[in-house]
C-alpha cells in the first residue's frame, strides 16, 4: 500500500506524508496539494485538513489480561482499546494466569498474542525462584522481551520478591542481558504494618491504608541496589513527591527512569468520594502537593514517561466492598486523550507530550524505528482534532471494562485515526 496523508499539522509545521507498505517513505512541506502529482501510484490520498499528527503512543505499562482472565479483557478487546486511545505499542504486564515466569506460560502467551492489531512486547516477572527460567529466556536475546517486572508488593494476581539478595541476583541478571528493571515499589511488609495500625475498610482511606512510606521505602531500597549493581532501572506509577525527590538524586549517575500514570498526575483522593471502588488502584491516587510534584517533574525532565497502567477488571467485581474489591482500571482509551486536554489547557507543549507518550519510551526500551515521525521509521501515527471538545462516556470504551474515575470529564481533544505500521483504523468506522 502507498498511502498520502495531506496537509498534517506536526511540531515541524504542515506536512504531507508518504506511507509505503508499513514505513514512512517521506516527509516534505504542504504546498496547496501540490504532491498529490507525485503521488500517481498511491492507492489512497487523505487529506488530514490540518489536524495533529504524532507519533502513535507507547504503552509500557498495559495488563492485557487475556488467557485465565479473558472475562476481563483479550487481546481483540485491548488492542481496540488501543487504537481509540492512539496507541500503536503496549508492553504487557506478567501478572496474568499463567503468569509470565517461565518459556512456557510466555510460549502460551505468544500464541495468544497474534490477535492484536497493535505492535507488542512482554514483561517477564520475576519471583524468589524463578532466576534460572528468566536466564533461560534471555539468554535467546528474544527481541519481544521489553524487560523484568519485580512487584515487591501484591497487587492483582502476582508473586512478589521479598528479599535483598534475589532483588541483587535478578539485577545483575538484567545487567547482563542490557534489560531494564521495572519495580511496583510498594514495600509488602510495610503494608501489612500499615493495615495492622488503620483498621478501616473504606475506599476513603485507600492512600492511608496503602501508606506512602511504603512506596517510598521500596523506592530508596530499589534505587541503592541499582547503584550497586549498576542495571537500568524504572521506578513504575510513582505517585509521591518523596519519591521524585530520591530519583532526582539517583538519575543525576545512574540510569535511573520514572514513569508517571495519567490518574496520579491528574487526580486527588477525594476524587474516591465521588467514583468509590471505581478510582482504587494500587499505589493509592495521593494529593494534590503530589499532584503538584508531579508536574515540576514532568516539566523538569525527572519523568520520563507515561503509562497508562491499563488494569481493567469485571465491573461487578468493582463494586464489591472495599476490601474484596480488586485495585486497578482501565486506562488505553483516556491516557493520550487527558493529555491532549493539558495541552489544550496550556499545561503542556505538544513537544513535551509527544517525548513523554513515545519518543522516550522508544529510546528508553530500545525500540528501533519508532517513536519518532521520521523517514525510515514506522508508521505508527495517531490523527487527532485539537478542537473537539467531548465527554469521556466509559460506557462507550471498547475495553471490557466500561468504568473509570474520569467518566463524565469533558475534554478537549480526540483521535480520529490509528495507523499501526502503515495500517489505517478509523476510529469512527472501523473498530466498532
Amino acid at each position: 500500500m502507498k498511502i498520502l496523508l495531506k496537509n498534517c499539522k506536526t511540531p515541524d509545521g504542515l506536512k504531507d506524508i508518504f506511507i509505503e507498505d508499513e514505513k514512512i517513505a517521506g516527509i516534505q512541506p504542504s504546498e496547496n496539494s501540490s504532491h498529490e502529482k507525485g503521488c500517481d501510484e498511491c492507492d489512497q490520498i487523505i487529506d488530514i485538513a490540518g489536524k495533529l499528527v504524532i507519533p502513535g503512543v507507547i504503552d509500557p505499562h498495559v495488563h492485557v489480561r487475556d488467557l485465565g482472565q479473558c472475562k476481563k479483557e483479550d487481546w481483540t478487546s485491548v488492542s481496540k482499546a488501543a487504537l481509540a486511545g492512539g496507541v500503536t505499542t503496549v508492553f504487557d504486564m506478567p501478572n496474568t494466569i499463567p503468569a509470565t515466569v517461565n518459556l512456557t506460560n510466555l510460549n502460551i502467551k505468544r500464541v495468544a498474542a497474534k490477535k492484536a492489531l497493535v505492535n507488542y512486547k512482554f514483561f517477564l516477572g520475576a519471583t524468589n525462584s524463578n532466576l534460572k527460567e528468566l536466564e533461560e529466556i534471555l539468554s535467546e536475546h528474544p527481541i519481544d522481551i521489553a524487560g523484568i517486572k519485580v512487584f515487591l508488593a501484591g497487587s492483582s494476581n502476582n508473586d512478589t520478591v521479598s528479599y535483598n539478595d534475589i532483588l541483587k541476583d535478578i539485577f545483575r541478571l538484567a545487567k547482563k542481558y542490557d534489560k531494564i528493571v521495572t519495580v511496583h515499589s510498594e514495600l509488602q511488609t510495610c503494608l501489612n504494618e500499615w493495615r495492622k495500625r488503620l483498621p478501616y475498610d473504606t475506599v476513603l482511606k485507600h492512600n492511608a491504608i496503602r501508606n506512602r512510606q511504603c512506596s517510598i521505602l521500596g523506592t530508596k531500597m530499589v534505587l541503592e541496589l541499582a547503584e550497586e549493581i549498576g542495571n537500568k532501572l524504572c521506578i513504575a506509577h510513582c505517585s509521591t513527591a518523596e519519591e521524585l525527590e530520591l530519583i532526582r538524586k539517583f538519575k543525576m549517575d545512574n540510569p535511573v527512569f520514572c514513569e508517571v500514570t495519567p490518574h496520579h498526575l491528574l487526580l486527588s483522593e477525594s476524587i474516591l468520594e465521588s467514583v468509590g471502588n471505581f478510582g482504587k488502584v494500587n499505589p493509592p491516587i495521593r494529593n494534590k502537593k503530589d499532584n503538584k510534584a508531579l508536574w515540576q517533574a514532568i516539566h523538569d525532565g525527572t519523568i520520563d514517561f507515561v503509562g497508562t497502567d491499563h488494569a481493567p477488571h469485571i465491573r461487578e467485581d468493582k463494586l464489591l466492598k472495599y476490601s474484596t474489591a480488586p485495585s486497578g482500571f482501565p486506562g488505553l482509551e483516556t491516557g493520550l486523550r487527558l493529555l491532549l486536554n493539558e495541552v489544550n489547557k496550556g499545561n503542556l507543549s505538544i513537544e513535551r507530550m509527544i517525548e513523554l507518550t513515545s519518543k522516550n519510551a522508544a529510546e528508553i526500551f530500545g525500540l528501533e524505528k519508532r517513536g519518532e515521525i521520521k523517514v525510515g521509521n514506522f508508521a505508527d501515527l495517531a490523527v487527532i482534532d485539537m478542537g473537539k471538545v467531548w465527554t469521556i462516556n466509559a460506557k462507550e470504551f471498547y475495553t471490557k471494562a466500561k468504568y473509570s474515575p474520569f467518566d463524565g470529564f469533558e475534554i478537549k481533544g480526540k483521535v480520529e485515526m490509528t495507523f499501526v505500521n502503515g495500517k489505517m483504523y478509523n476510529l469512527n468506522a472501523d473498530l466498532r
